[in-house]
This record gives structure tokens, C-alpha cells and sequence, in this order.
């Protein structure tokens, strides 16, 4: 998941839970360098160079246990920041996990070399073969090197969403390669000359576990067997999109917002083992919810021409992306193709608020456009912009903040959603806030492999 662009981690003024997390994160940070100050050594440059490695192994550590944490969809991290934060945020938190997971190995072995006098290669065999578990640990940055290099091909490829993705599984087994091994070669860890390390290193592997088993396993399969989702109803919508309808038992108990998104795994053959983001399409009633979902791919290609009955496993819901975060009474949705599908039922929300909302809405073709029926029922303020054909009464080319200010001149008066393709969306973010817009009125989300 590649964001359209940067987003800061905080929100414009940063909420108070947000504060408290990361002063958290912050803290523990500050009780590892405690842990690694009471137990190094400072003597000669051997030393110095061992210190230096377990500095270095420990911020290993802790910032692959954070990267479980980023990318666990854990509930209560998920609601103050957003999936997409976070995963902006894991980026730059994996580039700095791996970094230290590389170096941390140089420093030990030369540190090591100079006290028993013995060439570099000699021995880093030595740590690998006499040392406990530090073979594992070499398994581990093996695996990392192959899913940072698998990564860049896949980017640059662009390959299939379920390439990376299983890729990424990789990097679960890489972290757990070289978590272990601290515990029987790491004063830090051991408790060899604090009695209080293992102790609190044991308390942080547990809580990332906890946190994992809760929310990215048990939580989905409690809701699975709780709501009994299936598919109800395959609706094509035209020849390019097409409407899931899922239905679950008693789903005024599933709590979902107007703009969210969920997870979604379907049980059928062929789908079974992949699991997809795809944004709600309206606000969920009569013990259904929906997914709008054009058609772009194999996967996708796929949901087309699945059958009622068939078993789901939903994840979620996600995303910050609702009413919650607006800063005044009034909405612009600006949307591309099938990036209607979230505004839609934001938009329904916020005009049985009887809030002043108008649509900007760019696709290729008058018979392109999804849920065009509905949008008209819900008498929604709408310009629409055709990029293939001219049409009396729209806007004919490609939806940018230039059209933008002309269509809807009091902008800078409103919150602005946006959702759709990732060129579109960053030419428009740049341009709005360029126009002065308020960078706090501006919300949008994206959930996709590549960033064009």
C-alpha cells in the first residue's frame, strides 16, 4: 500500500490520543537506550565497537516490533491515525528497521575480530556457527534483503497487488529470524547484568503479540462467525463495474462509518487466498453492506462472475476517511471513476444533515459512470466531467484544481473528499493547497500497490 503522497503521521493539530501514543512509543524508545547505557561496556575501540553493535541490534529490534505494530490494522492505533498514516509511516520505519538489522552485524563482528585478533571473515563464520541462534538471525537479514529487492522489481514492474503482497508475508518470518537470538547472546535482553531486561523485553514481545492476535486474527474470525457474511447479491452495475452485496446477521451490531473501508477475503475458488481493500459504496442497511468495484485486473476481473452463497471473511471497517475529521459545515467530493464509491455515502450522510455539498465527478464516458442512478436519487449538486466526449450541460477534458476553481468557487469555504486515480488525486492536492486551501479541509485516502 503506497500513499498518493506524503501524510504527516499527526493530524494539523495533533489530537490528545495521538499525543499519548506516540509519547509512548517515545518512552520505550527511551527505556531501550537505558538498557543498552547500564549494560555496555566503554573500554578499548573493541569496546566501542561491540557498544555500538547492540545499540544498533536493539533499535533492530524495536523498530521491527513497531513495524508489526504499523501494519497489525491494530484497532486502536487504526482509529487516531488511519491506515494510511500508518503506513506512510512504516515505510520510513522499515528503511530505518533494516538499516539497523544490516549494520548491526558489521559492528559486532569487527568488535570481536579486534579482541580475538583474527581476520573480519574468520570470524563472522565464528558468530554464525558458535554462537546460539545467530544463524537464525542470518536467515532473517537474508530474507529482508530479498523482500527490499523483491519489492523495488515489483514497484517498478508493476506487478500484481498479490505478488507484493505475499512477498511482504516474508518479512513476519524475517523479524521473527532475528528476535531471538538477543536472548541468549544480549545482556540487554538476558538479564545477565540487569535484572529488569528480560523482563521488559519479554512484556514488549507479548503485548505486539497480544495486539496481532487480537486484531489482525481474532477479531476478523469472531466478527466471521458472529455476522456469517456471504455474498447475497453480484449486480453489474455496466460493463466495467460491478456491486457485491454481503450479507451478515444483525449488522446494525457492525460498526461502520459512511467513507470507511474493509479487508476482504472470499471463500471461493480461485479468491480464497487473497485478500482486497475495497471501499463501502453505501451506508450498510437491511443486514447488507456494499462493495462498488470497478474492474482492473485478474482479481477484480474475477468478482464479476462470483455466485450468491459464497462465504466472506471482512476485515474492518477502516479509514478516518468520514465526517469526523471535517473542519466546517459544508462539502466539496471531487471524484474520479470508481472513486465515487466512498463519497457516495458520505455524501448521502452529509445531505440528510441537510449540509451543503456539491460533487465534482470525472470519468471517460456518460455510459462509464458507476451508480449514476443512484446519484441522481440522492439529488446531489453535481458537475460531471467527461474526458472522451463533450456533453451538453459538463465540463468536457480532465478534473484538475484549475476546473475545480471555476466549478466551485467557494472552495477554500469547504471540506474537500477526494478519491480517485492516484495522478489525478496528487495533481489536485497540489493545487488546491496551492490555491490556498486549508490543508486540515482536505481528506483523502488511498490504498493501492503503485502510486501511478
Amino acid at each position: 500500500m503506497i500513499l498518493v503522497r506524503s501524510l504527516p503521521l499527526f493530524d494539523e493539530r495533533p489530537t490528545l490520543w495521538q499525543q499519548l501514543v506516540v509519547g509512548f512509543w517515545y518512552i520505550n524508545l527511551g527505556l531501550v537506550g537505558v538498557l543498552w547505557a547500564t549494560t555496555a561496556d566503554f573500554g578499548g575501540l573493541a569496546d566501542w565497537l561491540d557498544a555500538a553493535g547492540m545499540l544498533v541490534g536493539l533499535l533492530a529490534v524495536y523498530f521491527a516490533l513497531t513495524q508489526f505494530m504499523l501494519m497489525g490494522r491494530i484497532g486502536w492505533l487504526e482509529r487516531h491515525f488511519g491506515l494510511d498514516r500508518l503506513a506512510g509511516y512504516h515505510r520510513i520505519n522499515g528503511y530505518l528497521a533494516i538499516s539497523f538489522i544490516l549494520v548491526h552485524p558489521i559492528f559486532i563482528t569487527f568488535s570481536y575480530a579486534l579482541s580475538a585478533h583474527i581476520g573480519p571473515i574468520h570470524q563472522y563464520a565464528d558468530l554464525i556457527t558458535k554462537y546460539a541462534w545467530v544463524w537464525l538471525a542470518l536467515i532473517g537479514e537474508l530474507l529482508f534483503i530479498t523482500v527490499v529487492a523483491s519489492s523495488i522489481y515489483i514497484a517498478r514492474r508493476r506487478l500484481k497487488f498479490e505478488t507484493w503482497y505475499f512477498v511482504h508475508l516474508l518479512v513476519y518470518l524475517a523479524i521473527v529470524c532475528v528476535s531471538i537470538h538477543p536472548f541468549f547472546v544480549s545482556d540487554s535482553f538476558s538479564g545477565g547484568e540487569h535484572p529488569l531486561a528480560i523482563a521488559y523485553w519479554l512484556g514488549l514481545y507479548c503485548f505486539v503479540a497480544l495486539n496481532l492476535l487480537i486484531w489482525r486474527f481474532g477479531l476478523p474470525v469472531y466478527n466471521w462467525l458472529r455476522f456469517g457474511w456471504r455474498i447475497d447479491e453480484v449486480l453489474h452495475e455496466n460493463e466495467r463495474t460491478t456491486s457485491i452485496y454481503i450479507r451478515g446477521r444483525q449488522l446494525r451490531r457492525w460498526r461502520s462509518r459512511p467513507g470507511q473501508f474493509v479487508m476482504v477475503r472470499i471463500f471461493t475458488r480461485g479468491l480464497w487466498w487473497q485478500e482486497h481493500p475495497f471501499s463501502l459504496s453505501w451506508i450498510p442497511h437491511d443486514d447488507r453492506l456494499r462493495l462498488t468495484i470497478r474492474n482492473v485486473g485478474d482479481y477484480t476481473a474475477a468478482i464479476a462472475k462470483l455466485r450468491p452463497g459464497a462465504r466472506v471473511l471482512v476485515s474492518g471497517p477502516y479509514g478516518r476517511f468520514t465526517r469526523e475529521v471535517a473542519r466546517t459545515d459544508k462539502r466539496l467530493f471531487i471524484a474520479g471513476g470508481v472513486g465515487i464509491t466512498p463519497l457516495r455515502s458520505l455524501a448521502e450522510e452529509a445531505l440528510a444533515a441537510g449540509q451543503d455539498c456539491v460533487l465534482v465527478y470525472g470519468n471517460r464516458l456518460p455510459d462509464d459512470v458507476p451508480l449514476q442512478a443512484e446519484l441522481a436519487q440522492l439529488k446531489l449538486p453535481t458537475h460531471h466531467v467527461y474526458s472522451d466526449v463533450k456533453v451538453r450541460g459538463s465540463a468536457h477534458g480532465y478534473v484538475d484544481a484549475g476546473l475545480i476553481r471555476r466549478l466551485v468557487p467557494d472552495f477554500k469555504h469547504r471540506d474537500v473528499y477526494l478519491c480517485g486515480p492516484p495522478p489525478m488525486m496528487t495533481g489536485i492536492i497540489d493545487g488546491l493547497l496551492a490555491a490556498g486551501l486549508d490543508p486540515a479541509q482536505l481528506h483523502y485516502e488511498r490504498f493501492a500497490l503503485h502510486a501511478g
